[in-house]
């Protein structure tokens, strides 16, 4: 990590599992969390391409394939469990991430 990037925080109590996030199609706010899976997923495959976790990538991608968002979240829950803790770390900030998500008012 370079001196400019400052290291991500999460701030929620609780993340939940992603299965479990994608159950609902909106949060308390009405935002739209299938309309956050694939720019998620994108971000998941960039970190295991750039950690190397090819097999990973596949599975994912797999899973994509399916077109289903529970079989993906389920999918990308899984990387995440099996991940060293490096890369589990940074799986799970995005996931904070994801699920901090917040749109902006026009």
């Amino acid at each position: 990590m370079s001196d400019e990037e400052e290291e991500f925080e999460c701030k929620l109590s609780k993340v939940e599992s992603l299965e479990e996030w994608f159950s609902q199609e909106f949060g308390p706010e009405g935002e739209c969390r299938p309309c956050l899976l694939a720019p998620l997923a994108s971000l998941y495959l960039g970190v295991l391409e750039k950690e190397g976790a090819t097999e990973e990538g596949e599975a994912l991608s797999e899973a994509y394939d399916t077109g289903d968002i529970l079989t993906i979240a389920k999918a990308m829950d899984t990387i995440k469990s099996r991940a060293k803790e490096d890369l589990r770390k940074e799986l799970e900030d995005l996931d904070c991430l994801a699920q901090s998500y917040k749109e902006e008012e026009e």
